[in-house]
């Protein structure tokens, strides 16, 4: 493929898409540069040799985004609730589901129920939580801006998150129907004991 027809294709296959794109990364990734993204991801495009292996531009596109974005949060270590939910929002954006209502109601409400767990940790668990994974410090600033050992603040984050994952294990076994919970056909299983 030319120069002249990747841009040719790039322009009626890939540039019509870049306002949704730039919106959602907006939307989903507030902290991110988009512009950068955007123009990473049109730089990447750009190298490819040939483009018959693309189906579907426009998912091309947001996948490519979305590794980008990847890409720059591993490299910032520190991945907060609302990236996460960005990221699992332009998955379903790239997959054509970003219309899907259920879907973002569920995104939505599991996200507040997250929210209500950090809530109801212990003042200081929640504290150095909030600190570490949502405004994303490391444990170190932590120790030193609330005096306490670096062991102290990786045990407390561990707890927290222990606390958390917990709970929301318990809650989706509370939901699973009694036969996924060890029963099957109505019926308990019991042990023989010699």
């Amino acid at each position: 493929m030319t120069s002249a027809e990747l841009v040719g294709w790039v322009g009626r296959y890939i540039l019509p898409h870049e306002a949704r794109l730039r919106s959602w990364l907006r939307s989903a990734f507030p902290a991110i540069d988009v512009d950068d993204v955007v123009q990473e991801a049109y730089c990447r495009i750009a190298t490819l040799e040939r483009v018959s292996h693309i189906e579907d531009p426009r998912q091309y596109l947001f996948k490519t985004a979305r590794n980008i974005v990847l890409e720059q949060l591993r490299r910032d270590r520190i991945v907060s609730i609302e990236a996460a939910t960005g990221l699992a929002e332009m998955d379903q954006a790239a997959d054509g589901e970003h219309g899907n209502p259920e879907r973002l109601a569920s995104d939505r409400r599991m996200l507040a129920r997250v929210e209500q767990l950090i809530a109801m940790l212990p003042e200081r668990g929640r504290q150095v939580f909030r600190m570490r994974k949502i405004e994303g410090l490391s444990q170190r600033d932590i120790s030193a801006q609330l005096g306490l050992s670096e062991s102290v603040v990786e045990n407390e984050i561990s707890r927290s998150l222990d606390k958390i994952v917990r709970a929301l294990t318990q809650e989706e076994r509370a939901e699973l129907p009694l036969h996924a919970r060890g029963r099957r056909h109505g019926k308990v299983r019991h042990r023989v004991q010699d």
